[in-house]
């Protein structure tokens, strides 16, 4: 019997305007009746209008409001393909759509095969007798009815959705919310066959694998339950292999025996196994479990390998030593850790053009900045088997939200069939993956709900809900989580984010996740209050900043556009008010004027800052078992749609921005913070002055498994005049110990005796590896706010750089090779250097930024900071720092070539 083959569709492919639909925008460039060969498959049709140029670029300028008539029409999309040879009288043709955009009515040979609303939901359609004879031709129709004329049917059928952000249609539509704009991206209405489109021919297939662990509590063995699901009358067996990475066996092939119903499964234990581990908790060991179908005869039907991590993830609840409340912590292998992350939303509009190599860049991002967790926000899509590929493989925890988002959604039959279908299929999709770590029902549908203000009782977990102020309960307390229970049972369930089951509402701080937004939205706090806004675990918090300047070069080219308030800026901002909130907290913290280059570099100064403030005073609050009152802080956002000024801290183009490596020196495996008290030097002019004079708490958080022993070294520094100062060590010990995953409290600096009321102290703390002797995390503190402070004019950087040879002994941290040295000195204190390249104009537009080893960072007189950096391509180095525009530095002094 023949082996299954596939055959894919992804040639031969053609588009056109199907229906205007009143809409008279393109009368005079599409012609209705015309086909034109598509220039990438999958395709959705905004990337072919691009590419024969008949709309302009949404990524640049105003553009995107040009483009709006596209997600009016309707489009049709068509492919010729032959019929294979050797179908046979047993053979079945299956065609399978893993995703159409998103009305989608299919036609094959002039016969509807498939009518689609859900672009979630992937199709396999028994094609076999519509297929013409062996070797002829077959027409491949496909029809995309806009979303937007749809949603005015559901609306009209079905009654208006309540709504605080972007179109409420799409309340009623099983699209990728963000498509109808989000406080982040624009509104660009996509159609077409986003996803790959491929022929299956077979006598008997495998239909799912499914394999679940028993790791037992001293990892000396892992029990493998491995489920097999197969289609096709002539499957009898399956024979299972299992290889370790190196693709050494590791236990004696099998085999599974199917019933009648082509079901089977089968339990493997194996001695001494290796784990996946999430990003810097251990390597991250995948094993190759190959599942071959077969015949009576032994023949191979069907094939598939799955590459499976043994490992256990749990999500710990368990009360506190003096705080309020339960834990909301991640284990994983039996070990507590601290959930280190980002949120990821859709990597591009157009979702086809992002490529498995896009994807693979933004993970190795990650990893670079020491994350162990993402969160895939709900307003997306499910992720690709790329994202979860790289995932797998570089450690990082995946949080994963059911697609919905701040919305209002319908619970009538037809909406539930389609949700329940989607979530079938994507949670069967996702089971395997070693990176899973837990699935949540919607991004913040409760707290829109709060935000509507109608009440509904938060406690009431059981329903019906149908009928009450808040009905889409229904699907996240009743379809969902039996879905997981049936399909997934061994990864959490989580409701909603944020989310608490005992808490009092969404926004409980004392039970499950919390999206802290009482910085930025909301009450607007300044950041130097996220020490007192904290949660068991905060699943979102964010400030904004604008991207690389090269970025705003790319979508603000026109001069008459390069300045903080015009159209252009505005445009490529997207959060309701947020030219509003960037200018407040600037005017918060430090002085700036209104060139487009002082202005940016700012507000990345200030996002750098608010995401250091957090992550310090959070992670500092994971003190040991008993006392974890903050376990993991994932920052909103990881990177951009589109180019924008946002709370990403990775624009689109994967440019790390300033704050990027702020965030990799928290999140790196040793780091170190510092409290000032108080926190302002000038807080209430009715105190004493003598109460102005800082005391200093000073704490290391060591995210490793293992106890690190390490110098501590401080200085300090007089801003008011101009000198170094004496330090009062009592009660700080210079050689510390961290405790293995945990915080550890380094003790408090008390004044020294030489200080006055008129002292402007600035702090740095060292920890240094005693053999290495190398930096392991540094930390400096300053007197805020930083409007107040003068620089001296008379300020001077220098700035080397130099060749590295190809070993790893001039790198800072890691073992990370580097192909350039710089060293950054300094005649007075800085605030906030940040080293980049000098641009001339020959570079490539996609050009990648350089990679820091450390960046952003602030350095005092006397010191001499090592970075090192790939990528430089031979250019020279600009440093910037705070009110550089203010002390007369100029470009020649800061800048030094870079020799290869």
């Amino acid at each position: 019997m023949a082996a299954k083959q596939r055959h894919a569709l992804a040639a031969r492919w053609k588009w056109r305007l199907a229906d205007a639909n009143g809409i008279s925008k393109t009368d005079s460039i599409l012609d209705p009746k015309t086909w034109t060969p598509v220039t990438a498959f999958p395709s959705v049709v905004q990337m072919e209008l691009l590419a024969k140029n008949i709309i302009p670029d949404p990524n640049l300028g105003e553009n995107e409001r040009q483009i709006q008539w596209v997600g009016g029409m309707d489009w049709e999309y068509s492919c010729s393909f032959p019929t294979p040879n050797g179908l046979g009288n047993s053979g079945i043709a299956d065609l399978v759509f893993e995703g159409l955009d998103t009305f989608a009515t299919v036609s094959l040979n002039g016969r509807e095969i498939l009518k689609s609303d859900n672009m979630f939901i992937p199709y396999r359609v028994d094609v076999t007798s519509h297929l013409n004879p062996e070797g002829q031709e077959n027409e491949l129709l496909i029809l995309f009815e806009s979303a937007l004329k749809k949603g005015d049917e559901l609306e009209a059928k079905f009654g208006p959705r309540k709504q605080v952000i972007r179109d409420k249609r799409r309340n009623h539509i099983r699209k990728a919310q963000y498509h109808w704009g989000w406080d982040w991206g624009p509104v660009i209405v996509t159609a077409g066959p986003y996803m790959p489109i491929y022929l299956e021919t077979y006598t008997a297939r495998l239909d799912d694998v499914y394999i679940t662990t028993e790791l037992a509590g001293d990892h000396s063995t892992a029990t493998l339950t491995i489920g097999v699901q197969a289609a096709g009358p002539p499957a009898r067996v399956a024979k299972v292999s299992i290889l370790d990475q190196a693709l050494s066996q590791v236990s004696q092939e099998f085999d599974i025996a199917l019933d009648n119903s082509k079901k089977g499964s089968a339990r493997v234990t194996i001695v001494e196994p290796k784990l996946w581990w999430p990003n810097g908790q251990g390597p991250q060991h995948l094993y190759n479990v190959s599942v071959s179908l077969l015949d009576e005869s032994s023949g191979q039907l069907d094939a598939s390998t799955i590459r499976y991590g043994i490992r256990t993830i749990k999500v710990i609840q368990r009360p506190l030593d003096n705080a309020p409340g339960k834990t909301f912590l991640f284990n994983v292998n039996g070990r507590d850790i601290f959930c280190q992350g980002g949120n990821w939303i859709p990597g591009d509009n157009l979702l086809p053009t992002m490529t498995r190599e896009r994807y693979f860049d933004w993970i190795r991002l990650s990893k670079y900045h020491h994350l162990n967790m993402i969160r895939v926000w709900g307003g997306g899509i499910y992720e690709t088997e790329d994202f979860f590929d790289a995932c797998d493989e570089m450690g990082m925890l995946v949080w994963h939200d059911y697609a919905f988002a701040c919305g209002d959604y319908p619970v009538h039959k037809e909406f539930l069939d389609s949700v329940k279908a989607e979530a079938e299929a994507q949670t069967i999709r996702m089971r395997n993956r070693a990176s899973l770590a837990l699935l949540c029902g919607n991004n913040e549908d409760f707290g829109i709900q709060d935000f509507f203000g109608e009440p509904y009782d938060f406690k009431d977990h059981k329903g019906p809900f149908e009928n009450s102020t808040f009905p889409a309960r229904k699907i996240y307390l009743d379809l969902l989580p039996k879905v997981c229970e049936n399909l997934c049972p061994t990864v959490q369930y989580w409701p909603s984010s944020p989310w608490g089951e005992e808490g009092v509402n969404a926004s409980d701080t004392t039970f499950g996740d919390l999206h802290q937004w009482a910085v930025w939205h909301g009450p607007q706090h300044s950041y130097q209050k996220y020490g007192e806004l904290s949660g068991r675990f905060v699943s979102e918090f964010g400030m904004h900043g604008f991207p690389i300047m090269r970025t705003v070069d790319v979508f603000a080219p026109d001069p008459k556009d390069r300045h903080p308030q015009s159209r252009t800026i505005d445009c490529h901002n997207k959060g309701h008010g947020a030219e509003t909130r960037i200018a407040r907290y600037l005017s918060e913290n430090f002085r700036y004027d209104m060139k487009l280059e002082n202005f940016a570099y700012c507000s990345q100064l200030l996002q750098s800052e608010a995401y250091g403030y957090a992550l310090r005073d959070w992670k500092r609050k994971f003190g040991g078992k008993g006392k974890e009152e903050c376990a993991g802080a994932i920052i909103w956002q990881l990177n951009d749609v589109y180019p924008v000024t946002s709370w990403a801290y990775i624009d689109y183009y994967l440019r790390p921005k300033p704050a990027f490596y702020t965030i990799r020196r928290n999140f790196a495996p040793i780091s170190v913070g510092i409290e000032r008290t108080p926190r302002s030097r000038w807080i209430d002019e009715d105190k004493p002055k003598d109460s102005y004079i800082p005391n200093f708490a000073l704490f290391a958080h060591n995210t490793t498994s293992d106890e690190v022993k390490c110098t501590l070294e401080m200085r300090a520094y007089d801003l008011h005049s101009g000198k170094a100062v004496d330090l009062n060590w009592a009660g700080v010990s210079s050689e510390v110990t961290l405790s293995a995953g945990y915080n550890t409290e380094l003790g408090s600096l008390e004044p020294h005796s030489s200080w006055t009321e008129e002292s402007l102290i600035i702090l740095d703390a060292s920890l240094i590896d005693p053999s290495s002797k190398k930096v392991l995390a540094r930390f400096t503190d300053w007197p805020e706010p930083y409007r107040y402070l003068q620089w001296p004019t008379d300020t001077r950087v220098t700035v080397s750089v130099q060749s590295v040879k190809n070993d790893r002994t001039n790198t800072n941290f890691n073992d990370t090779h580097f192909e350039n040295l710089v060293t950054v000195t300094t005649n007075q204190p800085l605030k906030g250097c940040w080293l980049e390249p000098v641009y001339d104009g020959s570079e490539k537009e996609d050009e990648p930024e350089p990679l820091w080893d450390d960046n952003m960072f602030d350095i005092l007189p006397g010191q001499e900071v090592k970075v090192g950096v790939n990528g430089l391509r031979g250019r020279n180095v600009n440093v910037r720092f705070l009110a550089d525009w203010e002390v007369g530095q100029q470009l020649p002094a800061t800048t030094a070539k870079a020799h290869l």
